[in-house]
């Protein structure tokens, strides 16, 4: 972060040269470390889905899909949604990125959490599962 504050000081200078304000510089470098967030909350998105994705082969994913079609719904349409926004996103202009500023980094975040909370849930139940068969084989009757 401090290289980036240096590269944002001698940008100023040069920019101050050809008589661009203070408050010019400070607002493009707030949409830089905007843009910069974006791009990592993007990439913590992707990240998560195909973490998901995995998780769908297990035996807790497999049974929430077969057995829970509900569940299984809400949990693909996750997928879903975040592959259309990362795709947007990725799609989208510096400028576009630019103007959507927080609110893209907020839904960002906001479909990652809820990307994550369909991946603890199947995490669980794998445990669950685990020591089920070890501890009590009769516990998975209710799975089916």
């Amino acid at each position: 972060m401090a290289a980036f504050w240096d590269i944002v000081g001698k940008a100023a200078n040069l920019l101050q040269l050809f008589g661009v304000d203070a408050i010019t510089i400070v607002a493009i470098a707030a949409s830089f470390l905007q843009f910069h967030e974006m791009n990592k909350e993007c990439r913590k998105l992707e990240e998560r889905v195909r973490m998901l994705r995995a998780l769908l082969h297990s035996p807790a994913g497999c049974w929430i899909i077969q057995q829970h079609v509900e569940l299984g719904h809400l949990l693909t349409n996750a997928l879903r949604d975040a592959d259309d926004l990362v795709e947007s996103y990725n799609g989208s202009t510096l400028f576009a990125r630019l103007r959507r500023g927080r609110a893209m980094a907020t839904r960002l975040r906001d479909l990652r959490s809820s990307i994550d909370s369909y991946g603890d849930l199947i995490v669980s139940i794998n445990a669950f599962i685990l020591v089920a068969e070890v501890d009590e084989p009769r516990l998975l009757g209710w799975l089916g």
